[in-house]
């Protein structure tokens, strides 16, 4: 019987510092050393040490631009998987009963909104068949999405259609439900905070939502949180 491939892949993905790595570079895509060591506050060399492993199992690759060394993911397809383990993660923990919202304060997730913020507003676009959640993870358009994402202030022309994902789901680590990321959550999360809806601490990635936020997102999504 032949050594079955999936399994050396499944145990470099089952480290929680390398599954980040993947995690990271899938959001926003390629990074230097210095940068993902910064974003996710790891030592150098210990993240040295993960990328390594990394290389070796062919998942990620390393180019040098001058002085500084910048990975990628080395398969476009890895794009799609964890999107995919957030989907599945959270149909399995609504299947078992998970908890629900908790106090935890809302915070930014990479670029878009996550949280119970985050998790209120893709809940309120999917309600309004604004977006449509995919089995794979995936987020399309759904028929009321000019209209209810016109009125959060987000214009769906100028959403950037390039090399990163559109949209897809993200699993909200600590309201256990998802919420938007790919270049369409980072657009309403720009958008909400354009406009004085949400505020965030300096110096941190914990949002809040403002009175004019509230009554916003009552009037457009009927979220009330």
């Amino acid at each position: 019987m032949h050594d079955d491939p999936r399994i050396p892949l499944l145990k470099q993905l089952a480290d929680p510092l390398r599954l980040r790595v993947i995690d990271r570079l899938g959001h926003d895509g390629p990074a230097t050393v210095t940068r993902l060591a910064a974003e996710l506050d790891v030592p150098l060399p210990q993240l040295s040490n993960h990328l390594r492993r990394l290389r070796e199992a062919r998942l990620v690759v390393a180019t040098r631009d001058g002085r500084q060394v910048v990975y990628a993911l080395a398969d476009p397809g890895l794009e799609l998987l964890t999107p995919l383990l957030d989907s599945i993660t959270g149909r399995l923990e609504a299947g078992v009963g998970a908890s629900g919202p908790t106090d935890v304060p809302s915070r930014s997730c990479y670029g878009h909104l996550g949280g119970k913020i985050g998790v209120a507003i893709y809940r309120g676009l999917v309600e309004r068949d604004a977006l449509r959640p995919q089995p794979d993870g995936m987020v399309t358009l759904g028929p009321a999405a000019v209209q209810t994402l016109g009125r959060l202030g987000v214009d769906l022309a100028a959403v950037p259609d390039g090399r990163r994902r559109f949209a897809f789901e993200c699993l909200d680590a600590t309201e256990r439900a998802p919420h938007l990321a790919g270049a369409l959550g980072d657009a309403i999360a720009a958008a909400v905070a354009g406009q004085g809806w949400v505020s965030r601490e300096p110096k941190s990635r914990v949002v809040s939502l403002t009175p004019a936020g509230s009554r916003a997102l009552v009037g457009v999504l009927g979220v009330r949180l």
